[in-house]
């Protein structure tokens, strides 16, 4: 037993997906309610301006969307390198079609301010359980934790047939589901061409991106869930649909269940007091059990959270909690950028190497690429996370004027 849970719901119109250790929220995703552009999906999009100081195009999505294409994510078919260049008009014209997907959500500021616009690329990126499928590359990459003999031997057969990744929960496969898996990007692939091909001049959105219930299914899909709660019959179809695609079994399982209420009212978000962690994640200051507590103040340029001792007397022990409520704050509020957390002053550099650690420890399991970089003179430690979808934030207040 895991001791994970996914607790699918919708919420206000918003479809949630909630991940429990142990009864502990630990993982939160969270659709927007009107998503212009999400993450992974695929469009294909025309070329409206160069822009020479950005070394950037702005690519028109249909829609009234636009998104910005900087040179480095231009690449050339069937190379996966990004294009030689001395600039983007030198790669680009307007009025060009190109195939492109969002790498990172718009950034909503607020009513007052400009949005920055959805970031794309032209590596279109397809991702199943164990591979994840680059059609325009060549590369064929295996992760480190790899080990199975049986599926570096399957490996070997991808070479020449575009580019792929093969993903840690690859380990336990068989090469049955692999050749399956393989054969489903593919296809994929070939339904998006036939899509573009048939679409002439005119900008679209080709492939959605997955919602907030395939997201949580696909980063956790090698952790296998305990259980699958779905709050109403449209949850339970999107994890039914994508079981018969990834894992078969478990449509039958008695692992994945239609939340039924036990007295009126009651919604499954009751459970395990889901709603009252989802209204903690609005407040700055987060209280810690030892005493102490952390405040995070979001800005246009970095997060700041800032650790205090509080009634605590020991303050090696609040840092060790305060980093490790920093690691689970920074999922469950989907931060991203640069983020910058002061912990409570450490005269000894072992102490700084130890926490530094220690947080880069926590960091691991993180589905959005976290990296700690170590201490700044001023003893503040910088970490960075890539962004893919909004904040939880810039989620709920888009357009309300909060």
């Amino acid at each position: 037993m895991s001791g994970i849970e996914l607790y699918i719901d919708d919420i206000d119109g918003r479809l949630h997906a909630a991940v429990l250790r142990r009864g502990i929220l630990t993982d939160l995703y969270v659709d927007a309610l009107d998503q212009d552009a999400c993450w992974g999906s695929v469009y294909l999009g025309k070329v409206l301006k160069i822009d020479k100081k950005l070394d950037a195009a702005l690519i028109d999505l249909g829609g009234g969307v636009t998104g910005l294409l900087p040179a480095k994510y231009v690449y050339l078919q069937n190379s996966g390198e990004a294009a030689d260049h001395s600039g983007i008009a030198d790669l680009l014209k307007p009025g060009q079609m190109i195939l492109v997907q969002v790498r990172a959500e718009a950034k909503r500021l607020s009513l007052h301010e400009q949005h920055k616009m959805p970031r794309l690329t032209m590596l279109v990126n397809l991702s199943g359980q164990y591979l994840t499928h680059s059609p325009v590359a060549r590369q064929v990459t295996i992760s480190s934790n790899i080990e199975n003999e049986k599926v570096l031997k399957f490996t070997a057969k991808l070479k020449g047939k575009g580019g792929w990744l093969v993903q840690p929960n690859a380990e336990h496969a068989s090469e049955e589901q692999m050749q399956t898996e393989a054969n489903l990007l593919r296809a994929e692939w070939e339904q998006i061409q036939a899509v573009t091909e048939t679409s002439g001049e005119r900008p679209r959105l080709v492939r959605a991106g997955p919602n907030a219930a395939l997201r949580a299914l696909n980063d956790y899909s090698a952790a296998r869930f305990d259980h699958i709660y779905a709050g109403s019959k449209h949850c339970l179809e999107i994890v039914m649909q994508w079981a018969a695609r990834h894992e078969p079994p478990l449509a039958e399982s008695k692992r994945l269940r239609l939340f039924r209420p036990e007295k009126p009212g009651q919604r499954l978000y009751d459970i395990n007091d889901i709603y009252s962690e989802l209204e903690m994640l609005e407040e700055q200051i987060v209280p810690l059990a030892g005493g102490g507590s952390i405040i995070i103040e979001p800005t246009h340029a970095v997060i700041m959270i800032d650790v205090n001792q509080g009634s605590a007397t020991n303050i090696a022990a609040v840092n060790q909690e305060a980093a490790a409520e920093t690691a689970r704050q920074i999922r469950l509020r989907n931060l991203s950028g640069a983020i910058l957390v002061d912990f409570i002053g450490m005269n000894q550099k072992s102490e700084r190497i130890r926490l530094s650690d220690v947080m880069q420890q926590l960091l691991l399991g993180d589905h959005a690429a976290a990296e700690v970089h170590g201490f700044t003179r001023l003893g503040i430690i910088e970490i960075t996370r890539k962004r893919r979808t909004a904040t939880l934030s810039e989620k709920r207040k888009v357009y309300l004027g909060k």
